[in-house]
């Protein structure tokens, strides 16, 4: 099996003074507009959502069965009806009066209503489990894992995403229903979240299940994972609990997503002790890891625009991008690739299942300690005790590419976009001794500190994450992988 080609993006340091989120700067009209214009053009991505079609497993989203045929035809009749309203939209607003044009609307808002209703099932979904699994979640009962799913998803997608979980890492998954109205409603709804900050129903559960979650006494560890739209309603989660919850609740969470279409991720920092040697600041939530295809449509409308154009935007977290890759499905195109079944066999799903009413546990409890973009250091000396678990993925044995242009942009001109000294402030000495001036160009002090206008940008090293992240496997930066088989990390000194 070939080595795949993987990108990877460091986090941004834990530093207040460089980023902020969109909606801090831009009206939410001029957001919906920009955001509109940006998901037109990757549009031409479309087709690959679904690409490569063929899958080998028979629980991926594409098995056969009446439940699978129901939801393709109703989301294919949804999509269909969605785009003659579309089409029929404007004309309508011209040309008819006010009140018909709105009992209209109304109508045409229930029928979509009616017909996704089959699909739509409980807002909350318990994982099933085999006994082995669920021996295995008995380990882990001060955890709580819950999984937010994403666009065109319905009840049994969900219970199929939170069963595959379980299975994977060996904990009870408790699945939030992000309700599917469509294809073409559910991207609106996208937009109405990222750039309106519109709170649906999804979001109003997602915060108050997470909340839960963070305030129980018996929950040392909270795993959230966000797919497609889930990533959007995770970062929304995020804003509304961090003003509400203290540091010590948020710090429990560890974020996880697949193919994200959330335009920001918010995680603020925390200074350490006065007593501490190091006084750096340092991320509130520890462990924050995106996962993307490059040529996804939706992480090309979400994480990796975000992380790669919005230079002055705050998207916490580490992220892994596979170069080549296509598709969106979250077991076929994602979980398939990155994080196979452990010891898998074509009967390890077929077993009797077990449904449990709790959320799962915790055998090994993972103190505070480093921030996120140090987790390279706290696993390097625990990958090989966690490599018992039987599995073979070439995804995590790739090296990846450090993506220093992505890190350098995030990193540096985000001080001169954001922090303006004042007219006397100067660069330090070190730099004004060696400063050179181009023509009319902006001076440039030296190899690593430019001055652009009144902004002085010092830069780190060109190879200063690469001498941190180089020549390391996906498995010596990721932390995820090391709850397959119902393990966990090593605990942090």
């Amino acid at each position: 099996m070939a080595t795949p080609n993987i990108k990877f993006i460091p986090p941004q340091m834990a530093d207040p003074s460089k980023y902020t989120t969109r909606a801090n700067r831009q009206g939410p009209l001029w957001l919906l507009l920009k955001d509109t214009c940006i998901l037109i053009s990757v549009l031409r991505y479309l087709p690959l959502l679904f690409w490569p079609m063929k899958s080998k497993n028979g629980d991926d989203e594409k098995k056969t069965g009446w439940a699978s045929v129901r939801d393709v035809l109703v989301q294919g009749l949804l999509f269909i009806v969605e785009t003659i309203f579309l089409v029929l939209f404007v004309p309508a607003l011209v040309s008819l009066p006010g009140i018909l044009f709105f009992a209209v609307s109304i109508a045409g808002g229930l029928l979509v209503q009616l017909i996704a209703w089959p699909t739509q099932g409980p807002r909350l979904v318990q994982s099933n489990m085999n006994p082995e699994t669920l021996r295995e979640s008995d380990n882990h009962q001060d955890e709580r894992w819950v999984f937010i799913n994403g666009i065109c998803t319905c009840s049994s997608g969900l219970q199929e995403n939170v069963d595959r979980l379980s299975l994977l890492f060996g904990r009870s998954v408790l699945g939030i229903h992000n309700q599917s109205y469509g294809m073409i409603g559910d991207v609106i709804e996208c937009l109405l979240q990222r750039c309106l900050s519109y709170k649906t129903m999804d979001v109003r559960v997602a915060c108050e299940i997470v909340k839960g979650c963070l305030m129980d006494p018996e929950a040392k560890k909270v795993v959230l994972i966000g797919h497609s739209q889930g990533g959007i309603i995770v970062s929304m989660v995020l804003d509304q609990l961090f003003p509400e919850l203290p540091n010590e609740s948020m710090s429990k969470l560890e974020i996880y997503t697949f193919g994200s279409a959330a335009s920001h991720f918010h995680n603020p920092p925390i200074l350490p002790r006065t007593d501490a040697t190091d006084s750096s600041p340092v991320d509130c939530i520890k462990y924050i890891e995106h996962y993307a295809n490059e040529y996804d449509m939706v992480p090309r409308w979400g994480v990796l625009y975000a992380t790669r154009a919005l230079l002055t935007n705050r998207y916490a977290g580490a992220v892994f991008v596979h170069m080549g890759a296509t598709g969106h499905m979250f077991i076929q195109h994602y979980l398939d690739h990155i994080f196979p079944v452990p010891g898998r066999t074509d009967k390890a799903h077929n077993g009797p299942t077990v449904k449990t009413n709790r959320f799962a546990g915790n055998g090994h409890v993972v103190q505070n300690g480093d921030s996120t973009h140090n987790l390279v250091q706290t696993h390097n000396h625990h990958v090989e005790e966690a490599q018992d678990v039987e599995m073979a993925s070439s995804y995590l044995d790739g090296i990846p590419v450090v993506d220093e242009q992505a890190s350098a942009k995030r990193q540096d001109v985000t001080l001169g976009s954001l922090v303006k000294p004042k007219k006397n402030v100067t660069a330090p000495k070190s730099a004004k001794a060696a400063a050179t001036t181009n023509g009319d160009a902006a001076p440039i002090l030296n190899g690593n500190v430019h001055r652009i206008g009144s902004f002085v940008i010092v830069k780190g090293s060109p190879s200063t994450q690469t001498q941190k992240y180089g020549g390391r496997t996906v498995r010596q930066i990721s932390r995820l992988w090391l709850y397959l088989g119902g393990k966990s990390p090593p605990a942090e000194k």
